[in-house]
């Protein structure tokens, strides 16, 4: 398993249920997200931003946008674990990083980024966090400034192509 000092605090260790594979004798990718879903839920009630910080303060985290790279595929049984690493932070917005592992290997699997709200529940807009709230996270992205930021990191996705070269006519 590889050290959380390189790549983060770890949120989640499961295996791959036999009900996650597909046709292809791998783990779906619905269930990726499911993963780093269950791993950021973890994150979120590490610093009380869970289910009671919804029912108490009626306030809740609303993914944004992310990035999913699949990088190596997982089986039925494999046991796994993800990592997670804060990237930035503000009065309103996480930014975020997973890493998906095969337990017994230092391969990752897959990788997601991504960008959260935070929001009022009763009014379904954008809300600030309270200030004690803002500074835990504030302290965690302190903490996680010690990882290396990930290579996957803001990457787009396209078709690459190599350069098409300029041919002149006499």
């Amino acid at each position: 398993m590889p050290k959380e000092i390189k790549y983060g605090p770890i949120f989640l260790e499961a295996a791959i249920k036999k009900e996650w594979t597909d046709y292809n004798g791998h783990m779906n990718v619905a269930y990726y997200m499911i993963l780093f879903d269950l791993a950021l839920t973890n994150f979120l009630e590490s610093l009380d931003l869970g289910l009671n910080y919804v029912r108490e303060a009626e306030k809740s985290i609303f993914a944004l946008e992310n990035h999913v790279t699949y990088q190596h595929e997982l089986k039925q049984g494999d046991p796994v674990c993800v990592h997670f690493q804060m990237l930035d932070v503000n009065s309103k917005f996480i930014h975020y990083f997973m890493r998906l592992f095969h337990k017994d290997m230092p391969v990752i699997s897959a990788t997601m980024e991504q960008i959260s709200l935070h929001v009022n529940m009763k009014t379904r807009m954008p809300a600030r966090f309270q200030k004690e709230k803002l500074n835990e996270l504030l302290a965690v992205l302190k903490d996680h400034e010690k990882f290396e930021k990930p290579s996957e990191m803001g990457r787009s996705i396209a078709i690459r192509r190599p350069p098409i070269k300029n041919s002149s006519r006499s």
